[in-house]
């Protein structure tokens, strides 16, 4: 082991003590905390922002055939039924509904709709909109990350009236209107039934028409997205910015050369590479503590060494944390008892009282030896860039160093990650490991949804098929109040953590790069899904 952490403090010590000097200081920066707050309507929007990311998924714009992470290009296109705050809480005033209303059996929601809405090519929004595009993303091809929830949970959607949304459920729902926001993710975009039906999918994906602050210009996958402005929104006003183009930079170094020689305004950028921008005059942006790190066993029901609770237990105890933490996240990151559980669920009725687990890698060994691998055993693990970890490939290999260590061979699989995702959805990972990020929740509602993506056994996501954990979450799930939700909510934490059901690594802050001359301001939103794009076009 010692071999191990002298590799890794070899590659990372100096750029890590460097990082966590000039980092403190970042971090807590009035430039870090600031707040956008929309301004008086101007004349019209001029200028461009250009944005440099890792990844931002299929890039099909559609929540259907859409990955949940990374897609703020879609808060700009698309108008969504419940609005959002950047803290995650829920808004009457940027969502298409202006109100709402839960029934007092908890069976029927009523959304009642602005009627000043249109889309960009001049129709009304209306509840047939809203009803046909919650329909398509509860389809059973659907690919969005709750999908499965909402369709176990949505009996009828029934359109009363071109503004009057009421939607029934098969058992109480009080999260509901939760999962339908701009906080949850993209399912409750806003697509025009009528133009999409009239040009179809192939139609719609080339030219797409939305009712957000900026319209579709043209994309070319893997490459670019480039939006324009709109004349006025009616919640945003008159954007900022006449063209904001998203493009896919999947190396750093270029997307670092690209900021600075002005060919883009903001990047994604790893933790160790914040404070040497930083000293050449860029501005940092950071959602601290904005990404939950863990690791997932696939496929645990398989006859696969992870089938067996030691095994899990073994290789979790083989990591040392708090060197990844500090070498890898530029100690920028805080560790946390359980994966996709960080501390901001405390909130939500996550158990504090949890510890992360100990490295121990001696005892690791004794574990795999009780169950059968005293000469360990073979896996697979996945790598792939992120736009939030683009310290990814590094993490995998620490985690393959360490399991070496106590006699797990881990072999790595480069890949992307839209990869990843068809072979975790296909079930083609026996036994397989992978790493993901997910946002840190403090909802009850939004964690309780993350929580059934990951670990019910309908979900196409799952790594669990076990009986015990399907009735905690959804005796959940139709739970009548908050305090039941919370209660429950701490059982199953209590539950995955001696399981050993994951590999928690760290709660990392996630940083973006900016030019000051063009971006001064940016609330990223603290556990929103994905960033408050929104928020940097506003005036």
């Amino acid at each position: 082991m010692k071999r191990r952490c002298a590799t890794i403090r070899a590659g990372f010590a100096v750029v890590a003590l460097i990082a966590i000097i000039v980092l403190q200081a970042v971090f807590t920066s009035g430039v870090l905390a600031a707040t956008s707050t929309p301004g008086a309507a101007g004349a019209s929007p001029t200028g461009e922002l250009r944005l440099a990311m890792s990844g931002i998924g299929f890039m099909r714009p559609t929540p259907w055939q859409e990955t949940t992470f990374g897609k703020g290009y879609m808060t700009l296109l698309y108008d969504f039924l419940v609005g959002a705050n950047p803290d995650g809480s829920l808004s009457t005033e940027n969502g298409a509904a202006e109100r709402w209303e839960m029934s007092s059996d908890g069976l029927t929601w009523t959304f009642w709709l602005r009627r000043d809405i249109t889309f960009h090519d001049g129709t009304k929004l209306t509840a047939e909109d809203v009803k046909w595009s919650l329909e398509m993303v509860i389809k059973p091809e659907s690919i969005a990350g709750f999908a499965v929830r909402l369709r176990r949970s949505i009996s009828e959607i029934e359109a009363v009236d071109p503004y009057t949304l009421v939607i029934r459920t098969q058992k109480p729902d009080l999260w509901l209107a939760q999962d339908l926001s701009m906080a949850a993710g993209h399912e409750m975009a806003i697509l025009p039934k009528a133009y999409y039906e009239r040009v179809g999918v192939e139609g719609f994906t080339a030219n797409p028409i939305g009712s957000g602050p900026y319209k579709w210009v043209k994309g070319v996958t893997g490459a670019f997205i480039e939006l324009e402005a709109v004349d006025q929104h009616w919640a945003e006003g008159v954007p900022k910015y006449k063209m904001v183009k998203y493009m896919v930079v999947p190396e750093e170094s270029t997307r670092i050369a690209m900021l600075q020689t002005g060919e883009v305004d903001i990047i994604s950028a790893s933790r160790e590479r914040v404070p040497e921008l930083q000293t050449k005059g860029f501005n940092v942006f950071v959602k601290e503590r904005g990404s939950v790190m863990g690791c997932y066993f696939h496929q645990q029901w398989d006859s696969v060494p992870i089938a067996d609770k030691r095994v899990r237990q073994a290789l979790n105890l083989a990591i040392n944390r708090e060197e990844i933490a500090e070498f890898i996240f530029a100690g920028q990151a805080k560790l946390m008892a359980m994966y996709p559980v960080g501390s901001f669920a405390v909130a939500a009725g996550a158990d504090p009282s949890l510890q992360p687990y100990p490295y121990d890698p001696e005892k690791a060994k004794q574990l795999l030896a009780a169950a059968g691998y005293a000469n360990g055993f073979e896996t697979t693990i996945y790598s792939y860039g992120r736009e939030d970890v683009p310290e990814m490939a590094r993490l995998i290999e620490a985690i393959a160093g360490y399991m070496a260590e106590i006699g797990v061979k881990l072999n790595i699989f480069a890949t992307e990650y839209p990869i990843a995702r068809t072979r975790r959805m296909t079930q083609k990972m026996p036994g397989h490991i992978s790493c993901l990020g997910t946002p840190n929740r403090s909802n009850p509602g939004h964690l309780l949804t993350l929580i059934y993506a990951l670990h019910h056994s309908s979900s196409k996501f799952t790594d669990h098929q076990v009986p015990e954990l399907d009735a905690m979450i959804e005796a959940a799930q139709t739970a009548k109040t908050e305090a039941d939700v919370k209660r429950i909510l701490g059982d199953i934490h209590r539950w995955l953590y001696h399981d050993y059901a994951t590999l928690p690594i760290a709660e990392a802050s996630i940083p973006f790069v900016a030019n000051p001359k063009k971006v001064t301001q940016w609330n990223l939103g603290r556990t929103l899904y994905d960033n408050n794009d929104r928020d940097l076009i506003r005036r």
